[in-house]
């Protein structure tokens, strides 16, 4: 006889895990800040390479533009204002991305505290299925562990 409460808890667990894709390894469970420090090492690169690219399409057009000759200042004031916005740019980006970052950090958190939730209940009913089959087991037995033993009885006093 299949326990509807069983399967419907293993489906419930594989539909979360398969949309989430958080397995319960203990393992690669990281805390708050290796989960902070992962996001943020990503969002620097990221940020770099998206200000590089912005960067370099902005310089392209405006020296493309541009009819008069390029000196050594205007390649220098180019060149200071593109780290002093590479700086705000990297600031303005990083904040985004961490507030991302702990949005994902609590959702990552929700959906693992739901998944050991429902394995716990899982294991739970497999307990429960292990001693009710363990019982009807030993009922059928003769019940030998309940029968009264010669040199048990209670002296009277």
């Amino acid at each position: 006889m299949i326990d509807t409460e069983r399967v419907k808890k293993m489906t419930q667990m594989a539909l979360r895990e398969k949309r989430s894709g958080i397995r319960l390894d203990t393992v690669d469970d990281p805390d708050r800040r290796d989960f902070m420090s992962f996001y943020g090492v990503r969002s620097f690169f990221q940020a770099s390479i998206i200000y590089a690219v912005i960067f370099i399409m902005i310089i392209l057009f405006i020296f493309s533009m541009v009819t008069v000759p390029v000196s050594r200042l205007s390649i220098a004031v180019t060149v200071f204002a593109g780290i002093i916005g590479y700086l705000f740019f990297l600031l303005f980006y990083s904040g985004h991305s961490r507030r991302q970052t702990i949005k994902l950090y609590e959702k990552y958190r929700q959906t693992v505290k739901e998944q050991r939730s429902d394995l716990k209940e899982l294991e739970e009913i497999y307990e429960k299925e292990e001693r009710d089959s363990h019982g009807q087991q030993e009922d059928t037995d003769g019940d030998s562990w309940n029968e009264d033993r010669p040199g048990d009885e209670e002296p009277n006093q």
